[in-house]
């Protein structure tokens, strides 16, 4: 698109100034001096001609009065300049770029004109060649840096000491902010618009219940006090998940538009409560087993029917249960007007269960040996040595390397399913009628996590800023999301959240996966 300077030109033999909106084209780019010289010096030229054409017409007339009306039909009015037509490539003025921003759903930018004054092509043109028209799936981009991390980490862990904890409302609210605001999409980013006061508040109200329940155990030693508080955290815990998942949702934007959800509390105590009737039916045959103890036969009978409803438990119900927890969250929230859809069936999630069991099972084995083989290895050195087993250092090495067997084992297995688990629910979810996708590394992730898990340790948690931006790199670059147009979003508005919910979450290290 090139553009068209006012029509009001002059017609003096001066040099023309340059209008303001020539000069946005030149700043832009789309028009070169070359170009703008040449349109110039033409129309100038056209309109020279003219003029003297029509001074030689008029100085005639002036001459001959009494025929007027016959000088008047010869002048050739032809050459009167004309309006220029919008050809093809033609010459736009400011209304068409007016017009054209419009079109784009850009925001008006006021250019103040001036010897210091710069115009950023980025607030005209609008990359629609990937946004509006994309058939494909484009990647989240994670822009976080460890290093930028570690200074909000450190920070955070030191003024929450310092304030006696405080200061870890805000602290959660400045890391959430670097992590969503760091998450880009389609060259957006993430929003985290929680309040740190509202968050204290709820973490106040979680740290008095929890300190009531330790006066009645540690203190008073009243077991009927301690029971009654459990017995009301757990009758709660259905509704403070969902207020959970709730505050989380609804504390996220994306392009000034904010999540919702829209789950019912109710919702959330059906599937407890079958969960817990399914999970009691498991442990009948257990407690038949202690019941009949002193019967051989149908002690063992009530052992082996122990066995295989464990085994269901694992590969049919909990898969199943799974299913129906991350309908009952995807299903329900949307994203403005545009609601979120999970299709996954059972015998998908059923199989994929299957796959993680098998895999980490394999892999455990085979950390297991290795484990062995270095102990085996570490001893005989010892042995040769002559050093004594009770040397502080032997039993040193022996806890940490115990310790390190153990963290990566842990981390082993969280990375794997949770490769697993995330492109599951991502290659099943949708957004109105664009789809997600996952094509993340079950393997390499598992190992990421793995020497995650040992390389914190080691550093006595040094490390732990980079190990996080590590892991949320890889799963966030591996994430992809395939829309046509992302102006058809709508805002629904904000809503605020309770956030007792939310702090009970995270005071107990629950996994909710939202």
């Amino acid at each position: 698109m090139k553009f068209l300077d006012d029509e009001n030109l002059q017609t003096n033999n001066r040099q023309k100034p340059v209008s303001s909106t020539i000069e946005l084209a030149k700043k832009l780019g789309i028009l070169k001096d070359e170009e703008l010289e040449a349109k110039n010096s033409t129309t100038q030229n056209q309109i020279d001609k003219v003029n003297i054409e029509l001074d030689t017409q008029n100085s005639t007339l002036s001459k001959e009065p009494k025929d007027l009306s016959e000088q008047i039909e010869k002048i050739d009015i032809s050459q009167k300049p004309k309006k220029a037509k919008k050809e093809k490539n033609h010459l736009v003025d400011s209304d068409d770029i007016e017009e054209y921003l419009k079109e784009e759903n850009l925001k008006y930018v006021t250019i103040q004109e001036g010897e210091n004054s710069t115009i950023k092509t980025d607030d005209y043109i609008y990359d629609s060649k990937q946004a509006l028209n994309s058939n494909k799936f484009i990647p989240f981009v994670f822009k976080g840096k460890a290093k930028e991390y570690f200074k909000i980490w450190i920070v955070n862990i030191a003024l929450t000491i310092l304030t006696l904890g405080i200061y870890s409302a805000w602290a959660k609210v400045r890391n959430n902010r670097y992590l969503y605001g760091n998450t880009y999409l389609n060259g957006s980013n993430f929003e985290y618009n929680a309040e740190p006061k509202r968050l204290l508040y709820g973490r106040l109200i979680v740290v008095g219940f929890y300190g009531l329940f330790y006066l009645a155990t540690k203190v008073f030693y009243s077991k009927t006090f301690a029971f009654i508080i459990l017995a009301l955290f757990l009758l709660l815990l259905p509704w403070l998940i969902r207020q959970a998942v709730n505050f989380r949702l609804k504390s996220a934007s994306y392009r000034n538009i904010h999540f919702k959800y829209n789950g019912k509390a109710r919702s959330f105590y059906k599937l407890a409560i079958g969960a817990l009737l399914l999970f009691g039916i498991i442990f009948v045959p257990a407690i038949l087993a202690g019941v009949y103890h002193t019967n051989r036969d149908l002690s063992n009978l009530a052992g082996i029917l122990t066995v295989i409803m464990g085994i269901l438990f694992a590969t049919i119900i909990l898969p199943i249960l799974y299913l129906k927890f991350k309908e009952l969250i995807i299903n329900n929230s949307a994203y403005g007007l545009a609601k979120f859809n999970f299709d996954a069936k059972k015998s998908e999630v059923i199989g994929l269960f299957l796959r993680i069991g098998m895999v980490t099972f394999l892999f455990s084995i085979l950390l297991g040996l290795a484990s062995a083989l270095g102990a085996g290895i570490f001893g005989s050195i010892f042995n040769a040595l002559h050093l004594n087993a009770k040397n502080p250092i032997f039993i040193a090495i022996v806890y940490i390397g115990i310790a390190t067997v153990y963290l990566a084992s842990l981390g082993l297995y969280k990375g794997i399913s949770d490769g697993y688990l995330s492109n599951f629910v991502r290659n099943h979810t949708s957004l109105k009628d664009c789809p997600l996708k996952g094509e993340i590394s079950p393997i390499k992730l598992g190992f990421i996590s793995m020497s995650n898990a040992v390389l914190v340790l080691l550093s006595l948690g040094l490390l732990y800023p980079w190990a996080k931006m590590r892991y949320l790199k890889y799963k966030t670059e591996n994430t992809y999301f395939k829309c046509k147009d992302y102006n058809q979003f709508k805002s629904a508005g904000r809503e605020k959240a309770s956030t007792v919910g939310e702090e009970t979450m995270d005071f107990f290290d629950i996994d909710i996966g939202v």
